[in-house]
């Protein structure tokens, strides 16, 4: 048991489930609540509490994060699955694929993972009256395999397309709760025009971050593996150009992700929004500048791996900026 929850990444697994959880917990279900308040306060002969609220079941909710962490750790063990010589060379402490779980085992239980995941979000779909989500799922699913096999080894594509597939965590969310919600209160958002489109910037705005930090930390372990990947013919970016230009490319990333946010806390001056400010400037503005001072820092590629982990931490913190939207709208 143990070695399968490392093959599929488990604490990875439990970071998506947060993130989906936080986009609706944090985001759009605030952002429900604030308008069901406002309309119960200003007609109270109308709307009692709870009148407006979101439309998704907890039991679906709980389908769509299910389907979404599958989907997840069935690319886990196909990158595994094919990656087991590289590991051998980068991590081979880290080896599962081969060592402790047979590959036939592990190419099967990735087959039945995707079934499982596409199966659920074409069932939700159907339900929901928008049943191309589906294709969203067994687009992934097939991106994970072309990445694991093909696009992991070419300059830039593989990083590209696993921030994208990172990115669309997030998405997802907005994607299944959203239109239910606006076809649920659609004569009412007319009468008083409520905007519930913010819920889709709030949720893009993560999902840049996501795809930002997601680029950032996987040109970064390119750097850490370059050894394995440069044995077995791979054209990453530092096998490419050289660990100092990828190092410069990812400060620049960096120094995007911070301009960008920036841009939020500038806007956010107008509203005196301190807390979100604060909380952009000390846990992920500061942090981002820690990290860029690493990677001046570090030489060599095993020197690469607390910048990682730190990128990884950012992410967490970005995460939890949604119990400051939470807080502002509640």
């Amino acid at each position: 048991m143990t070695s399968f929850l490392k093959l599929i990444r488990f604490p990875n697994l439990l970071i998506i489930a947060a993130t989906q959880y936080a986009m609706r917990w944090g985001i759009i279900y605030p952002i429900v609540k604030s308008v069901d308040n406002s309309l119960s306060q200003v007609l109270p002969e109308r709307f009692s509490p709870g009148s407006i609220t979101l439309q998704l079941s907890e039991f679906n909710f709980f389908l769509v994060v299910l389907s979404t962490i599958l989907i997840a750790a069935a690319g886990y063990i196909i990158n595994d699955y094919f990656d087991v010589k590289l590991d051998m060379v980068n991590k081979p402490e880290e080896v599962v694929v081969g060592s402790k779980i047979k590959r036939r085992s592990a190419i099967l239980m990735h087959s039945i993972l995707n079934f499982i995941a596409v199966a659920i979000a074409t069932w939700l779909g159907f339900m929901a009256g928008i049943w191309k989500v589906g294709i969203i799922y067994f687009v992934c699913a097939g991106g994970l395999w072309y990445y694991s096999t093909t696009f992991k080894r070419q300059l830039l594509i593989g990083n590209i397309l696993i921030s994208i597939f990172t990115a669309l965590v997030p998405i997802v969310v907005a994607v299944f709760e959203v239109p239910l919600i606006l076809k649920k209160y659609s004569e009412l958002i007319t009468e008083f025009n409520i905007n519930f489109n913010v819920i889709f910037n709030y949720i893009l705005g993560f999902s840049f971050f996501a795809f930002t930090t997601t680029l950032i930390r996987e040109i970064i372990k390119d750097i850490e593996d370059v050894e394995g990947d440069e044995q077995y013919g791979c054209k990453t970016l530092p096998i490419s150009i050289g660990i100092p230009k990828t190092k410069f490319i990812i400060i620049l990333l960096i120094l995007f992700t911070m301009g960008a946010i920036g841009y939020v806390q500038y806007t956010q001056m107008a509203f005196e929004a301190s807390l979100s400010i604060n909380y952009l400037l000390f846990a992920v503005q500061l942090p981002l500048l820690i990290l860029t001072f690493l990677l001046i820092r570090a030489k060599e590629p095993k020197q690469f791996k607390l910048p990682s982990l730190v990128t990884k931490l950012i992410m967490l913190f970005g995460i939890l900026y949604t119990v400051i939207i939470y807080l502002s709208f509640t």
